[in-house]
């Protein structure tokens, strides 16, 4: 039996992770007044806690489909502090900052999907390994970040929006058997 073509494989996964996202913004919006809450006691903020989905994102989405690590001036992680200070100022940039990353990798998986199966060499993280697994360990911290922030919604007692993309129907009317 043959392989399925890559980039059948990219564009499912590229269209969960878009169902994942938005139900991660679902979540913003109802924090979206507490975002100076830690998380947990002494741990992240929800602004910090959002702020680092995007930033593991767009880390290792650069390093896959761009092959670099580093940063170049005027890049967020130029300053990750000073990005972070400014993104976490408030709801909409949060928003804005999730959407932006998120479209980028979105891009990434539709112009080069044959980068998911290549190694990329140099990650500071993990060293050297295929574009896969890079980006599925972002896909799998935004799952367990979120995990946190969904806890917190109940601990407030503020009303949790489904969990699954599939419990939506304006993503799921488009995307059912996809």
């Amino acid at each position: 039996m043959s392989e399925p073509p890559l980039y059948a494989a990219a564009d499912q996964f590229a269209r969960h992770w878009q169902g994942v996202r938005m139900v991660t913004l679902e979540v913003l919006n109802v924090l979206a007044d507490y975002l100076d809450e830690a998380v947990i006691p002494g741990g992240r903020t929800v602004a910090d806690t959002l702020h680092h989905i995007g930033a593991h994102e767009y880390f290792a989405a650069r390093g896959v489909f761009e092959g670099r690590w580093d940063a170049e001036p005027g890049e967020p992680d130029a300053d990750w502090d000073a990005h972070r200070a400014e993104v976490s100022a408030s709801a909409r940039a949060l928003r804005t900052w999730l959407e932006t990353v998120h479209a980028k990798t979105q891009s990434g998986f539709s112009t080069h999907p044959e980068r998911l199966q290549q190694l990329t060499p140099g990650n500071p993280w993990f060293g050297d390994m295929p574009g896969w697994p890079q980006l599925h360990h972002a896909y799998q911290d935004e799952l367990h970040h979120r995990g946190q922030l969904s806890v917190l919604v109940r601990a407030l007692g503020l009303e949790l929006p489904a969990l699954y993309a599939e419990e939506h129907p304006e993503f799921w009317a488009a995307n059912r058997g996809r």
